[in-house]
């Protein structure tokens, strides 16, 4: 055989075997695994007060018949989404054996009015859920309650609610404001004092 053939063969054949197999390219798909988003309900403490200036007094509420000391929030990702509030009237001389739900006709918590849900077959009990803006954890909260005994009645009270361990600290958008004011203040002031130097 010709030597420039075999040289050319022996060259290709080296080329052969060293070359990586040619595979097409499969781009897969990015799986992004979204963080698991807990969520629970706990129980908390609740006492209802007569209305008095700065809750001095600590006289029991018409209402606390009606709602009892204990609520429930549903927590998510360390933020109270949901409160929820029964309102039952056998432990109140006026509601028992009536229709509760015809006799308290609307519940308002700082500020926030509750949705009435589960209304028992015997309109003796029910729900109220308000979104998480009514708690204050561990702190005091007003609370308006109106109540039907043949005409409407509006009560002013205080709801002290107790701690819910795992509830981040919520800083108002009014105190944040005020904080960032303060601080631009105190930059300017600097300045003003090192022109006058």
């Amino acid at each position: 055989m010709n030597k420039k053939l075999l040289k050319v063969l022996a060259v290709s054949t080296v080329l052969l075997t060293t070359a990586a197999p040619l595979t097409p390219s499969v781009s897969q798909p990015s799986t992004v695994l979204a963080a698991s988003k807990k969520q629970t309900n706990k129980t908390v403490k609740m006492a209802v007060y007569k209305y008095s200036k700065n809750h001095k007094s600590h006289a029991k509420s018409m209402a606390r018949g009606f709602v009892g000391n204990k609520a429930q929030v549903t927590v998510k990702n360390g933020r109270v989404v949901k409160l929820t509030i029964h309102v039952d009237g056998k432990n109140s001389p006026m509601g028992k054996g009536q229709n509760v739900e015809k006799i308290v006709k609307s519940l308002k918590i700082n500020g926030v009015k509750g949705k009435k849900a589960k209304v028992s077959k015997d309109n003796s009990s029910f729900d109220f859920v308000f979104s998480g803006k009514a708690f204050k954890n561990n702190g005091w909260t007003k609370m308006s309650v109106t109540i039907n005994f043949g005409g409407n009645m509006t009560e002013q009270a205080w709801v002290k609610f107790g701690k819910v361990s795992g509830v981040k600290k919520v800083t108002s958008k009014k105190y944040k404001k005020s904080v960032k004011k303060t601080r631009s203040h105190k930059k300017v002031s600097k300045k003003s004092i090192r022109r006058h130097r």
